[in-house]
């Protein structure tokens, strides 16, 4: 069986993902950009599918579409997913398409929106040839079930990271408390109200909040909230990103919305416990049903919750040696490679039988 998949950039976690599962099994694969907000030290020579004209894109994946019997494509909305499922749905020669997603079930408010996305996806996930790939085992798997996709048709596909980039012999937690968050300083992510939160609980304690990342509200924060206590890092990777991990002693995210959060892998394999807010996608797989971690209500709760870890180290290294067990010996590329393969060969069946 030949297999071809499309992801969308070469973030870190791309390429990692590429180099372990893909080249490994010798499946090629494009990029459909060749930008990246999560920049990485590893190489690539693959093709960027965004250097071609408009023509030559769908040239690209006309023949694609040909020449591979099973096609793997990182989201349902971008236009080589369109194009390719066009493709098939008119083609004699059926191929099986996997949709590889990390979004969560969420039904859009607005009543047209809703419509709208409820035509296209049961349009697309009805469609016998079509698969999922999910990235977690709850509310990502409930998106596909929602708009109609039987359930034989969806694989857990875990969302990974390279764990063994931040593992430690042994964990060892900083003099000075220190939490961590890691992310974009945008709206949704909801920063200020977790600074909000930790200065009034630790503002007479012997506590740091690292806030690593930037966006459009970066400036504002700083101005607002940067203290001796409040340290703003800026954007950091590879090894200075690590280097923060390895010297935290708990990971804080207080989104408003995360499709996953490959930070808490990240944390989680460093051996830092997470306290997040309900709305993270990982928290079903990597810490509610792990106790890795804690989960939240609301941001009252989250800043009693951050009191809680400070004051209870027990906890904290009973949470820490939790998490970093999992990680070695649960969700790794083991697991990953077993669930992929174990979609493999239930597609090469579907194809001798089709």
């Amino acid at each position: 069986m030949r297999v071809f998949c499309y992801f969308v950039e070469p973030a870190l976690y791309t390429l990692d993902l590429a180099s372990n599962i893909y080249d490994k099994n010798e499946i090629d694969y494009c990029f459909i950009n060749s930008n990246t907000l999560v920049k990485s030290d590893l190489k690539t020579n693959k093709f960027f599918l965004d250097s071609l004209s408009l023509i030559s894109k769908v040239r690209y994946l006309i023949s694609t579409h040909r020449r591979y019997d099973f096609i793997v494509v990182n989201g349902y909305n971008n236009f080589p997913f369109v194009i390719t499922f066009l493709l098939n749905f008119f083609s004699s020669k059926k191929k099986f398409i996997a949709i590889d997603s990390d979004t969560q079930l969420s039904i859009p408010a607005n009543f047209i929106k809703r419509f709208i996305k409820w035509i296209y996806l049961t349009v697309v996930f009805r469609n016998k040839y079509i698969i999922a790939f999910a990235g977690g085992s709850v509310s990502h798997k409930d998106l596909f079930r929602n708009y109609g996709m039987k359930e034989h048709r969806i694989f857990l596909m875990p969302m990974m990271v390279d764990n063994s980039r931040f593992y430690q012999k042994e964990k060892i937690f900083p003099d000075i408390f220190t939490f961590l968050y890691v992310g974009r300083l945008v709206k949704h992510k909801n920063v200020e109200n977790l600074i909000q939160q930790f200065n009034l609980n630790f503002s007479h304690k012997s506590v740091v909040l690292k806030i690593v990342g930037s966006g459009i509200e970066e400036d504002y924060l700083k101005k607002k909230y940067s203290s001796d206590k409040v340290l703003f890092l800026g954007k950091l990777f590879n090894d200075d990103l690590i280097r923060e991990f390895k010297n935290s002693s708990c990971l804080v995210i207080p989104s408003k919305f995360e499709p996953w959060g490959l930070v808490v892998n990240e944390a989680l394999s460093s051996g830092l416990p997470v306290i997040s807010t309900k709305e993270v996608g990982a928290n079903y797989d990597l810490i509610q049903s792990r106790k890795t971690g804690i989960i939240v209500e609301n941001m009252n709760d989250f800043g009693d919750k951050m009191l809680e870890l400070y004051n209870d180290p027990n906890l904290l290294i009973q949470l820490s040696n939790k998490a970093t067990n999992f990680m070695k010996n649960n969700w790794n590329y083991d697991f990953y490679n077993k669930c992929f393969n174990d979609a493999m060969k239930k597609v090469e069946k579907w194809l001798s039988k089709d």
